[in-house]
């Protein structure tokens, strides 16, 4: 029984088709030693899919001996620098068919089939979960180090994991229970059928424990007829043979015929079997005994180690070095065998896992010494460190941008998942081809109407959508197709999150970003109906909506629909529920909508897909139906009807109970109705199970509001009575076991969403639990409520610490609690059902620290879904203003959650403003933290700027692309005045100098032809590229200086400051530089490296001594170095098939590093660092980030590098070691600009291309984000002022300066660098304060 596997690929399409699988399925395959076949690479494969139909049976699949494999080895980067973190640049490819926004347009394919509604293919998404799954040979043999591993080990982990958005389960069935003690086929199938669902939840950690002895070997289920009889010739004692033919009975419905084992035989001659394996072992060939008599053990290994060479790498080895081997029970020949095998098994492991993955522990004599603590620390230690290692590396892989191209990651998380739910629930149609034709035919009208698939529950009308939208793209050319199933996600859980969800796709397709206007069903729904009308201009729109009844009367579903644009909407057709009738009600117009039902199932077709269900979901044997099933699923012919007892059936070959009694079949209740028969399913499973435990684990699931993980539901039972046992050696080892039974038993009714949470498959099967589980009681959601608020946290016990976990609100800086701040809510909801009032008044709505926690955990949406469930009207004042800070600033707050409080301040003083007087002690209590916020906030200190959000608000730019000015092109800041800054306006041909703490304009120059470019000479002189010419002003007094003589190139106007009285300029030619006097204008000499130069760039030094220029016509490409002291030339610094990007160049203020981009000629691969030493002339270093770089900016101070990647990732390299300090993650795009404080240690970020409209201030030291700002418009330039506690910015649409200050607790960096920079000073002379001077130039 080795090769018990789920292949979950199995469809059901038609009659045929299930007929055919049905035949499929009893196909019995040659023994595995007699054809060799390749071992399988798990790694290799496509991932099992998760069908909405059962997963195919895997009872008669013979277990795979091993093949060869390739050595497993270690992988090392070849980069330069091996520190040097990894990522990949995915490969973009032409984009062809309607024009798309350049933004999608620079998306990789993956990402643009996703935004069009395709699936990109079967790769699976990354979960962000480490499942440790316990392989155990003798459960009670490894007590010391399970529990080691359960109590110490795994209870860390979990703690450290959260911090980093991860989670950690440990899976173990190994308690030597009843099940495991049957030694009969149950329990491997139960511990491979929890390995391949914890496969499918996240990354497995196989633990192997296994020290001399193999575990109990089991009697194989099947028996190829050949080698059966084999056996019996082999046989010389006729009591063999006898007991062989006892045990064995020949099973002909399968094809070819096998022998099976005896239905019960291990519960009633248990004294037999150890005779009966005897006699196997004598009678079958080694190869055979390899393939058929394996342990539990042996089974978890092939399944683990075996078959994957990536699992192979993560799996640990517990053995125990210098203990007497344990004595053997049972015959010589049977004791050599299991020798023989756990002698191949150790060699195997050996050969597969890692050295350092294999922990030898060492004891004198049996653990269970007075040395016990000593041993126990030791384990406990070394399993710590593999599994933190592990750990490591698996989150390190899993780290992803924000963001690609400015679109966040979460809205091509949303739309992966409907998508592959769509594609899941395809596989499982049947035939339905007159009604997908119907469809087809809508979709190719010209159609202004929605169209709604009406039907029953459980007629199949989700699979029906399903199987449209995969085939809509081959029905019209270049569809957009949006799809979304409501329920599947939190973004789909209500009306509201799932109308954002939409419009955020139709957005991005139209313009290329996210909606970035008010975030309420009103606005949303106007912009639907823009988006929708303008995008059927440039292609096929086809929107579908699964489950639209649950909705409860979305009103923003359209009943009229733009041209080229089709709508298909699924709604069930229930007999007292009014929620049908309502969203018939919504899309009704004069001539709609069109109804199309979903066709009924034939009698044939039904009780084809009933023999085929029962099948597949039966694990060790299909149980044919009765005569009754049949004529019942003939009647009642809805596919859901026929698998719930096809269901049923299968539970009467087997289940996963602890009988150890000859087992009766289960009795097939029918019933007459869906309904009826739904119930059956909760019946059924509380017989297998225990109707008491059974209640307490579903009654648990059903109160949840989006599911529960293994191990939430395991913390939970483990504080139940009826979980607990003093018999094993943790007293909630029934609880782990139960689970595992639970899920196993209810699979085809279960899904598991991405973070790992079990939910119910189907609606009608959830509403069927509510009623049996939620009706009289509110115990389960009171158990809830205790365990996310933490309450047996302070437990002593250190046999419960591994399911002892503390509910804080915020796990780390960047990670938090999101299941304790989403379920609580819901939770209290239902408990103070009577009593709104009482519900309102909750911390969830009047305590700040609460509300920003919750918003940092998840977003707006799900913040107004609670407020939803607040049934006041009027709503209470502090949940009125939290409803409209959530609408108004939906996108800064979806952005980044640390502006919740510079947003709530300008709500409240927009209010005071409008004459709306504070009633409310809830919001008096929140005035202090709002201008004094605990977390660090950018605020606005310009008197008037409110004035520029509510004009954003009033514009219309949902879909309009574009601003309307540019009133400042530059930012320059006084390096000596660190308060002060100039700005430079090109088109209103005019210079301001701003005294940023004051956030006041000082001086005004009017009449500057045509400015672009402004350098300081000191704090009032400056040089200004004026056209292309140089000119100095005096900008404390107005004044025009002196022009320099010469002009400038046209397209390379580069000059750079020398001393306060010199400046090297590139002349007009390109071929050489000049050293220009500021006083007098002349030039005072030139720099020229010889003849047939085209110099293209320019950089000085911040002292003045160094000047580097890169010259574009010399192969291979030169960075000339020139010291402007000595006037001549030091290096001329090149790489071979290279060439500079001198455009990304950045050096240090005393010329001792230069840092610059660098490409291959030759090679498409992505661009690179290089890092100079300007003192030596030599390479210091050479960075391969793996992605382009966009941005750079050098720091003398910090001694780094600081590197912007198109991958949005920021980097932080240090000049004297040369690895990566630091990787900063955030921007939802590229930074194209990155400016350093004066002062050191402070970082501001920004993308100037509107992509990304936001800001951030990084500190250097600790690499963590202090602080975030979106402002309400684009910004055209950005500078970081006083150490970071001041930012100055440039905002289209703004006549002002915009001048941010960072409010809240202390941060040292930006206490120490104000320190540094600021003075009390004025600027320049006082009688000029604030006055307008007019340029009149001859």
């Amino acid at each position: 029984m080795v090769g018990l596997w789920f292949d979950g690929r199995e469809k059901t399409r038609a009659v045929a088709v299930l007929q055919q699988k049905l035949s499929e399925v009893q196909i019995h395959t040659s023994p595995p030693y007699r054809v060799t076949k390749p071992s399988l690479d798990a790694s290799a494969q496509e991932p099992a899919q998760e069908l909405l139909e059962p997963a195919p049976s895997f009872k008669d699949k013979k277990p795979l001996l091993k093949g060869p494999r390739a050595q497993i080895g270690s992988s090392v980067s070849d980069s330069i620098s091996l520190s040097s973190p990894q990522a990949c640049a995915s490969p973009k490819e032409e984009v062809v068919g309607p024009p798309v926004p350049a933004k999608v347009a620079a998306l990789s394919e993956e990402h643009r089939s996703f935004l069009l509604g395709k699936s990109p293919g079967q790769r699976a998404r990354k979960r962000r979960a480490m499942l440790i799954y316990i392989c155990a040979a003798d459960s009670q043999d490894c007590c010391a180090e399970k529990g080691a591993l359960h109590c110490g080990v795994a209870a860390r982990l979990r703690v450290r994991a959260r911090k980093r958005g991860w989670r950690v389960h440990v899976a173990d069935l190994h308690w030597r229970s009843p099940l495991e003690q049957q030694r009969d086929h149950r329990f491997p199938v139960l511990c491979i059928a929890e390995l391949a669902r914890q496969s499918e939840l996240g990354a497995v950690v196989p633990v192997l424990f296994l020290n001399s002895n193999l575990g109990t070997p089991l009697l194989p289920h099947t028996l190829e007829c050949a080698d059966f009889k084999a056996a019996l010739e082999t046989a010389d004692d006729e009591n063999d043979r006898s007991l062989l033919n006892k045990w064995y009975t020949l099973d002909s419905s399968t094809t070819p015929p096998c022998y099976r084992l005896v239905r019960g035989a291990p519960a009633r001659w248990r004294r037999e079997m150890a005779r009966a394996l005897t006699v196997l072992v004598r009678t079958l060939p080694q190869e055979a005994c390899d393939a058929y008599l394996t342990t539990v053990l042996e089974q978890e290994v092939q399944h683990t180690v075996l078959m994957s060479s990536e699992t192979a790498r993560r799996c640990v080895w517990v053995c125990r070095a210098g203990a007497a081997p344990e004595p053997q029970e049972g015959p010589d020949e049977h004791h050599r065998e299991l020798q023989r095998r756990l002698a191949n098994l150790q060699r195997d492991l050996k050969l597969y896992l890692s050295e350092r993955n294999v922990i030898r522990a060492s004891v004198r004599g049996r653990p269970h010494t007075n040395a016990d603590e000593e041993y126990t620390a030791g384990v406990r230690s070394a399993l710590g460190e593999r599994l933190d290692a592990l750990l490591d590396g698996l989150m390190s892989d899993s780290d992803g941008p924000a963001g690609y191209c400015g679109i966040p990651a979460s809205l091509f998380e949303e739309i992966s998942e409907h998508l592959s739910f769509c594609q899941k629930a395809t596989q499982c149609t049947s035939n339905r081809e007159i009604t997908l034709n119907e469809l087809k035919t809508y979709v190719q009208s010209d159609s202004s109407i929605p169209l709604v698939v009406l039907g029953g529950a459980g007629c199949g009308k989700a699979t029906l959508l399903a199987r449209a939208a995969s085939l809509a793209h081959t029905w019209l050319d270049d569809l957009a197709l949006i799809v979304r199933f409501v329920g599947l996600t939190s973004q789909s859980s209500s009306s509201h999150q799932l109308l954002k969800s939409v419009v955020d796709q139709l957005h991005v397709l139209h313009t290329g970003t996210v909606y970035r206007g008010k975030n309420e069903v009103t606005s949303l729904t106007s912009t639907l109906a823009r988006l929708l009308a303008a995008l059927g201009r440039c292609r096929p729109v086809l929107v579908c909506v699964g489950g639209a009844d649950a909705l409860r009367g979305a009103r923003w579903l359209p009943s009229r629909l733009p041209e080229n644009v089709k709508m298909i909407v699924t709604v069930t057709e229930e007999k007292d529920e009014p929620s049908s009738s309502a969203i018939m009600a919504v899309l009704s117009s004069e001539d709609g909508p069109k109804v199309v039902r979903a066709p009924p199932v034939g009698a044939e077709e039904a009780k084809a897909m009933l023999t085929a269900c029962a099948a597949t979901y039966s694990k060790t044997g299909a149980a044919s139906p009765s005569e009754a099933v049949v004529k019942a699923v003939q009647k009642c012919t809805l596919p859901l009807y026929s698998k719930i007892l096809a269901w049923q059936i299968s539970l009467s070959a087997e289940t996963f109970t602890e009988q150890c009694e000859t087992e009766a079949l289960h009795e097939v209740v029918i019933c007459e109705e869906l309904e009826s028969q739904l119930e059956q399913i909760l019946i059924t499973t509380e017989v297998a199970l225990g109707a008491d435990r059974v209640k307490a684990c579903l009654s648990l699931l059903t109160a949840s509001r989006r599911g529960l993980d293994d191990t939430e539901i395991l913390d939970m039972l483990a504080h139940d009575e009826l979980f607990r046992s003093e018999e094993t050696y943790l007293p909630w080892a029934p609880a782990a076991l139960l689970w595992p039974q639970l899920t196993a038993l209810l699979a085809p009714w279960l899904r598991w969403d991405f973070r790992g949470a079990a939910r119910w498959r189907d609606a009608a099967l959830a509403a069927a639990a509510t009623d049996r589980y939620l009706t009289d009681s509110n115990t389960a959601r009171e158990i809830l409520v205790q365990y996310f608020e933490g309450a047996w946290h302070g437990d002593d016990d250190p046999k419960m610490a591994g399911r002892l976990i503390s509910q804080e609100n915020k796990f780390s800086d960047e990670y938090y609690n999101t299941r304790k701040l989403d379920e609580l809510p819901f939770q209290h909801y239902h408990l103070l059902k009577e009593d709104p009032e009482a519900f309102a008044n909750k911390p969830y709505f009047t305590k700040l620290d609460w509300v920003h926690a919750k918003l940092a955990a998840t977003d707006c949406g799900h913040f107004l879904e609670d407020i939803a469930l607040v049934h006041i009207d009027p709503l209470p004042e502090h949940i009125d203003i939290l409803k409209e800070v959530f609408e108004t600033h939906s996108y800064a707050l979806d952005y980044d959650h640390r502006q919740f409080y510079g947003l709530l301040r300008t709500t409240i003083e927009r209010r005071q403003r409008e004459g709306i007087d504070i009633q409310s002690d809830v919001v008096q209590d929140w005035m202090r933290d709002i201008f004094d916020p605990p977390v660090p906030t950018f605020y606005p200190m310009n008197e008037d700027f409110w004035k520029v959000m509510e004009n954003k608000e009033k514009r219309d730019f949902s879909v309009v692309e574009g601003f309307d000015s540019k009133p400042f092109d530059l930012i320059v800041r006084f390096d000596t005045r660190g308060k002060f800054i100039a700005t430079v306006s090109t088109e209103r041909e005019e210079i301001c100098v701003w005294d940023v703490s004051r956030c006041k304009l000082v001086r005004k120059i009017v009449g500057v032809t045509h400015p672009i470019n402004l350098v300081p000479i000191d704090e009032y002189r400056c040089v200004v590229l004026c056209r292309r010419e140089l000119r100095v002003y005096d900008l404390d007094q107005g004044k025009f200086v002196v022009a320099l003589k010469g002009v400038m190139n046209q397209k390379m106007p580069y000059y750079g400051l020398h001393d306060s009285k010199h400046l090297v300029a590139l002349s007009r030619n390109r071929m050489y530089v000049n050293l220009m006097n500021i006083e007098t204008g002349d030039c005072v000499t030139t720099f020229k490296a010889g003849e047939d130069r085209f110099l293209n760039s320019l950089l000085v030094s911040g002292d003045g001594r160094v000047l580097v220029c890169g010259d574009e016509t010399q192969k291979p490409f030169p960075l000339l170095v020139w010291s402007l002291t000595s006037r001549k030339l030091l290096y001329d610094l090149r790489i071979p098939h290279h060439d500079f990007i001198t455009s990304k160049a950045a050096i240090t203020y005393e010329g001792s590093y230069v840092c610059v981009v660098s490409r291959e000629l030759d090679e498409p691969s992505p661009n690179f660092i290089v890092v100079y030493d300007l003192q030596s002339g030599t390479l210091f270093k050479k960075w391969k980030p793996g992605c382009d770089t966009v941005a750079l900016a050098i720091s003398s101070v910090d001694g780094c590098v600081v590197s912007a990647l198109a991958d949005t990732r920021i980097l932080v390299w240090d000049l004297v070691t040369g690895n990566c300090r630091l990787s900063l993650s955030g921007h939802v795009c590229a930074a194209t600009q990155l400016r350093l404080a004066k002062s050191g240690a402070l970082l501001l970020s920004a993308d100037l291309s509107a992509t990304d409209l936001s800001v951030r201030l990084w500190d250097l030291h600790s690499g963590k984000l202090i602080a975030v700002y979106t402002p309400p418009e684009r910004i055209t330039s950005c500078e970081i002022l006083l150490g970071g506690s001041i930012l100055a910015l440039a905002l289209e649409n703004y006549k002002e300066i915009v001048c941010v200050k960072l409010y809240g607790p202390t941060v040292d960096s930006v206490k120490n660098g104000r320190e540094i920079e600021y003075d009390d000073e004025g600027y320049g002379h006082t009688e000029y304060e604030g006055k307008t001077f007019e340029i009149k130039e001859t």
